[in-house]
């Protein structure tokens, strides 16, 4: 549970930082340049953060999908193999019913 908490706090930092570059956008058209530098560093900050935060969940993802695709080509290969069912002409439906 705490994994999951972690992934939902890096994607907040992410919506933090987008909104912080969006007031550094806003401070540098009004001509606050020395207000804008501050959003710019808050900004980058938690937009290096939240992308470690999430990095791991994605990582965890990319290795659980790796070792499902390592057994399904596992299971592919067994599947290869196909057994042939002999055919009998003297069998009928009735023997099997």
């Amino acid at each position: 549970m705490f994994k999951q908490t972690r992934f939902y706090l890096g994607l907040m930092l992410i919506v933090q930082s987008v909104s912080c570059i969006f007031l550094v956008i806003c401070f540098l058209f009004k001509d606050k340049k020395n207000t804008a530098g501050p959003f710019t560093v808050l900004g980058l900050i938690t937009a290096v953060s939240g992308v470690f935060l999430i990095s791991e969940k994605i990582r965890e993802r990319f290795d659980d999908d790796s070792i499902i695709e390592a057994m399904n080509s596992i299971c592919d290969d067994r599947s290869a193999v196909k057994h042939d069912i002999p055919v009998d002409d003297t069998a009928d439906e009735t023997e099997f019913n």
